[in-house]
């Protein structure tokens, strides 16, 4: 009886930890920036375009998976001033920049 009480509470404990999860982030897709030089991802933006997004502090490399041609980098945090085309593939100094758009 204990067994199946425990059973019980298990497959209650599973159920709500499935539900209570956030959807999967699929990191190989869109514009995904990473910190450890291409090993720990820490933003991903699915579809940047026609966008200005703030520069994640702690990024040290970005790569660009898919609908996305060129990363445009600021030292600003409003897209201004001088631009800073970094391509798809990149690594930089963590803080470097403030804020970036793509396309």
């Amino acid at each position: 009886m204990r067994r199946i009480a425990l059973r019980a509470a298990l497959a209650v404990i599973a159920v709500a930890t499935v539900a209570s999860a956030a959807p999967a982030i699929n990191w190989e897709s869109g514009l995904t920036f990473y910190s450890d030089d291409f090993m720990t991802p820490v933003a991903n933006f699915p579809d940047p375009a026609g966008g200005c997004h703030a520069f994640p502090v702690t990024a040290t490399s970005l790569v660009g998976w898919s609908n996305v041609e060129n990363v445009i980098a600021y030292w600003s945090d409003d897209c201004s001033g001088q631009e800073i085309w970094l391509g798809t593939l990149r690594t930089f100094q963590p803080g470097e920049y403030a804020s970036f758009s793509a396309f």
